[in-house]
């Protein structure tokens, strides 16, 4: 399980287009000052995403597979929507 979830990882990053530490930052200082709805929109999912790795990491402790499998699953999706909004921040920001 873990191994194909990192792999699916990695495809999700390069799918979006890794942005360096300096970049992210400056797009959220952007974001936060431009729009603060998507602020904290991003914020909270970023909150969501670091509670289900917690329990990805206690459920593959345990060793119980289907319920680690569908949280990947549902931690893949969000981290798809997370990255969808950031890149879509990203744009909107670069206009200005």
């Amino acid at each position: 399980m873990t191994t194909e979830f990192e792999e699916r990882m990695k495809e999700l990053h390069k799918e979006f287009d890794n942005l360096s530490p300096e970049e992210r930052k400056a797009v959220k200082q952007k974001i936060k000052r431009i729009n603060v709805l998507t602020s904290r929109k991003l914020e909270r999912m970023k909150h969501d995403l670091l509670r289900m790795e917690t329990k990805r990491a206690q459920l593959s402790l345990d060793g119980e597979s289907k319920e680690l499998s569908d949280l990947e699953d549902r931690i893949i999706s969000k981290k798809r929507e997370f990255l969808k909004l950031l890149f879509k921040a990203k744009e909107n920001c670069s206009k200005r």
